[in-house]
């Protein structure tokens, strides 16, 4: 658990393996108010092995991402975004390096 601040607001941070969604996720939730009305986020990669081993990411194409309750600054946003991604959980897989102008015969 991290706790961040941007201009006088707290936002925690936390990253663990939920068992019930056999998913690594991360947490973004603004601490500042009254309880639950914060913000929050919340991203969610599941494992592609639940009951072998250690956590396997899924594609990033599985990758869910869940949002509410207020206003999130772009700078705690960013920073969020950049500890996803520097984690290597987010991989790319087949389904996300396909795009239409990368198929055989598809025109520009």
């Amino acid at each position: 658990m991290e706790v961040w601040d941007h201009d006088g607001k707290l936002y925690e941070v936390n990253s663990y393996y939920s068992l019930t969604d056999d998913a690594w996720q991360y947490e973004l939730v603004g601490l500042t108010g009254a309880p639950g009305t914060g913000p929050y986020i919340i991203v969610t990669i599941p494992d592609a092995t639940p009951d072998d081993g250690p956590f396997t990411p899924r594609p990033a194409s599985d990758v869910i991402f869940t949002a509410g309750s207020g206003d999130v600054p772009w700078p705690i946003l960013r920073r969020f975004i950049d500890l996803v991604e520097s984690s290597g959980d987010i991989v790319q897989g087949p389904a996300d390096s396909r795009s239409p102008s990368a198929e055989p015969g598809a025109a520009l």
